[in-house]
């Protein structure tokens, strides 16, 4: 994962390397490292504090053609090494003493295994903060954070803990056995059976515009839902068109950080857990039976699927390994995130490299320009004609309830809806 974010101060070189230092030492979730094997329990390694110290990589002066995503996509270790992370600023002569509005850019490049989603937001908000105390002078007091190795002793805890008989194992078995295995993408993606191709990236900014991504949004709540369920009540009728499978099953992820100490902490805290409802009716019916089987889904936040995988392995109603491979769709309603006025202000974004995939996850995002579709897919002419296919049959869906939601209140006035123009052509 790429996080890139802008600081709106002058350049001082050993300023942010003491940043960059402080914030991984303050961060356990960068201290251990791991041993590539076939060992499910792998014993790793964790370092103190102390012991760990930031070098600096490569230069422009060193390397005058490199581009700072040359170096972090070819320079940063992977797993079978420690660490899989690197720390790059660019820009800075933007960011001279003489410059009236000085700024630069910050780039952290971390494997996914360090960091989810939320700590990309939490690594941006504290080293601009770490940096501009430095600046001016003061200490840097970070909000309270709990060890992330407590976190992880209690997933370890809980994962042992479970049985045949536990409430969370049976609510996994029972939704992957009516589905008949994982979840798959509704088309055929252009893969053998366990086959896997390099990753592709698909992007479609603001495909709906602001006035449409209310529209709907109001439309759900209408039907007793909200936009997230809402948006995978749709997918599930795009879904039972194309495949005829009324059974809708897709994976959404949801991060446990409920305990004190865990909102700004660095880690993984994610685990993906099964949505499942009749895809069959109305609009108004399938947003409220997405919306009901989400509330159901969300008891599995805290029991990753791993140790239910392991618990079942012998039980011919759940067909799953440990490498599958399955959909999955994510929402977040950015303008709603804590210091989402402060993301803007530096230009925070955050993106990731096309990994070998065989399967499709997708995300879709609002903001204040409306909703954003991200998904990445094996690349291959079948997968991308699908994934096409999905995504334009999902559009066309959400503009139609947003224009004219049939048995809503809205039935007989015509909603006005402003369409992308250019959005459109070009996607045609």
């Amino acid at each position: 994962m790429f996080t890139t974010f802008t600081i709106h101060d002058h350049f001082d070189a050993d300023l942010i390397a003491s940043v960059f230092n402080e914030f991984v030492r303050s961060h356990e979730s960068f201290h251990t490292a791991f041993d590539m094997s076939g060992d499910m329990r792998p014993a790793g390694r964790t370092l103190r504090p102390e012991q760990v110290s930031l070098a600096v990589a490569a230069t422009s002066t060193d390397w005058p053609g490199l581009t700072v995503k040359d170096h972090l996509m070819t320079h940063v270790p992977g797993l079978e090494e420690w660490a899989a992370f690197e720390f790059a600023v660019t820009g800075i002569e933007h960011a001279r003493k003489d410059v009236e509005t000085p700024h630069f850019e910050v780039i952290i490049a971390a494997d996914h295994m360090f960091t989810d989603g939320v700590s990309q937001a939490v690594s941006f908000f504290e080293i601009v903060s770490r940096y501009s105390a430095a600046r001016d002078g003061v200490g840097f007091v970070g909000v309270p954070v709990r060890p992330y190795p407590e976190f992880c002793a209690e997933q370890r805890a809980g994962a042992e803990a479970l049985t045949l008989e536990h409430a969370a194992v049976q609510q996994w078995r029972e939704v992957i056995g009516r589905a008949g295995g994982m979840p798959e993408f509704p088309l055929p993606l252009g893969l053998g059976p366990g086959e896997a191709a390099a990753g592709r990236i698909l992007v479609h900014s603001s495909f709906v515009d602001s006035e449409t991504a209310s529209l709907f949004a109001t439309a759900a709540k209408q039907a007793g839902a909200n936009t997230g369920s809402a948006l995978l009540a749709l997918l599930g009728q795009v879904h039972y068109e194309l495949s005829g499978e009324g059974l809708f099953t897709m994976l959404v992820p949801r991060a446990d950080r409920s305990a004190p100490g865990d909102a700004m902490a660095v880690g993984w805290y994610v685990t993906l857990v099964p949505v499942q409802f009749d895809a069959r009716g109305s609009f108004e019916e399938v947003a409220a039976a997405a919306h009901a089987a989400m509330q159901v889904a969300r008891q599995l936040e805290r029991v990753p699927v791993f140790p239910v995988i392991d618990l079942l392995a012998d039980d011919p109603s759940f067909p799953v390994d440990h490498g599958f491979a399955a959909p999955m769709l994510s929402y977040v309603d950015v303008a709603r995130v804590p210091g989402a006025e402060l993301a803007r202000r530096h230009d925070f974004s955050v993106y990731a490299n096309a990994t070998p995939s065989r399967e499709v996850f997708m995300w879709i995002n609002r903001d204040e320009a409306g909703l954003d579709f991200n998904a990445t897919h094996p690349d291959t002419e079948a997968a991308g004609r699908a994934v096409d296919t999905v995504f334009r049959s999902l559009r066309e869906k959400i503009i139609d309830v947003a224009t004219w939601n049939v048995g809503s209140p809205l039935i007989g006035s015509q909603l006005s809806v402003s369409a992308q123009t250019e959005t459109v052509g070009t996607l045609l």
